[in-house]
């Protein structure tokens, strides 16, 4: 008691704000679970899209040396679909300490070791798949020259096909069967081939001299990606662009860029709930008001202010909003955790945007019940006491 009443001598407002608060216990309660829900629709959505975000981008670790050169498509020009040998010749001068991966894509159907169909896959020919990937299962060839081929991860997953099957890939060489020598390690979307859907065969099984992408891979010890990229553009786009260069950070960035913008959009949704814990906020200090406007007069009578009527009832809306920040943080933090261990896999993977959401949701909080208690503070404080006592 004796704390309290040195709070009291302290801060009588907030004292007296928390009594009343007391009182209406049903419709203090109400209000607080409003700011509760939006303290936790901003702060967990926000967590959980940041740890949505973490997840999606990891895929690009490993990824960040490597850009996709394209060839540009003039209808005057046909054959500038393609680089011939010349072209990657030149490619290779202006890429220096640079490797580079020629690619052929391959059109035609693969059908598994039953001999159905296989839709859903990407063929690429290429001179060697451990130069940019590893094996999970079975061995990638030394020399990828023979009729063997390697496929993807979720395409052996989807389709059941194991090391050793065979496999027969249309447009793939004489007779256009291949056993599979390796299933590849997932490498998910940021790969620039998307190998877990696709098929790998030798380029010397194609009947054909020219390549449809080339990928560069930066040596980071001599050059960075932008330097290459630089000097490949130099070398074929002076007088009219030949390339088109992609690199795999460019790709991160506007991905990271897409998550920002839709998690922005989610929270504006979700702060609308607070609108509505300003509302509720707002019904229940009007109703405290006028169930009060004999105390609130009698108040006034003896020589209680306007402004003193203003900030008690303002206190007391803020002690709302307080309540409610103090359970909807915990609960936030709650759910971002939740969030961080299934999608990272570590529940406190908290980045720093992510805690600023949450702090943003309690700020947010506070001042909605605030704003959310000004109209009826300023309606009862500008009521004149006869009129209340009467």
């Amino acid at each position: 008691m004796s704390l309290l009443r040195r709070l009291s001598a302290q801060v009588p407002t907030l004292v007296l704000a928390r009594r009343n608060v007391s009182r209406a216990k049903t419709r203090s309660v109400l209000a607080v679970v409003a700011i509760v829900i939006g303290v936790v629709a901003i702060g967990g959505i926000g967590v959980g899209g940041e740890a949505f975000k973490q997840d999606q981008l990891a895929a690009y670790e490993g990824f960040g040396g490597t850009a996709t050169v394209s060839p540009v498509f003039y209808e005057d020009e046909p054959d500038t679909r393609t680089f011939d040998e010349s072209e990657l010749s030149r490619m290779r001068q202006a890429a220096g300490s640079g490797t580079l991966i020629p690619i052929r894509r391959v059109s035609g159907l693969v059908r598994g070791p039953n001999g159905d169909p296989i839709v859903f896959a990407r063929t690429w020919g290429i001179d060697d798949p451990s130069a940019f990937y590893d094996a999970s299962e079975g061995e990638l060839p030394e020399t990828f020259r023979r009729d063997v081929v390697v496929v993807g991860s979720s395409f052996a997953d989807s389709n059941d096909v194991s090391v050793g099957d065979t496999l027969r890939v249309d447009g793939g060489g004489a007779d256009g069967e291949y056993r599979v020598a390796a299933v590849l390690e997932p490498q998910g979307q940021a790969d620039p081939l998307q190998a877990d859907r696709a098929v790998f065969v030798p380029n010397a099984e194609l009947d054909r001299d020219t390549y449809d992408q080339v990928i560069v891979q930066a040596n980071v010890r001599v050059e960075g990606i932008d330097g290459l990229v630089a000097n490949i553009e130099s070398a074929f786009n002076e007088r009219r662009d030949r390339v088109f260069v992609t690199t795999t950070e460019s790709r991160k960035e506007q991905q990271e860029q897409a998550f920002t913008l839709i998690n922005q959009f989610l929270l504006g949704i979700s702060s609308i709930s607070l609108l509505v814990a300003a509302v509720t906020i707002a019904n229940t200090m009007l109703m405290s008001a006028i169930e009060r406007e004999g105390e609130i007069g009698v108040l006034r009578a003896v020589g209680f202010g306007k402004f003193a009527v203003v900030r008690l009832l303002v206190a007391e809306a803020g002690l709302l909003g307080v309540a409610g920040v103090g359970a909807g943080v915990p609960l936030a933090l709650g759910f971002g955790a939740v969030a961080n261990e299934l999608l990272v896999g570590d529940p406190l993977a908290f980045t720093a945007t992510g805690l600023t959401y949450i702090g943003v949701g309690a700020v947010f909080g506070v001042l909605t019940a605030l704003v959310g208690g000004l109209y009826p503070a300023w309606r009862a404080a500008n009521k004149r006491p006869v009129e209340a006592l009467g």
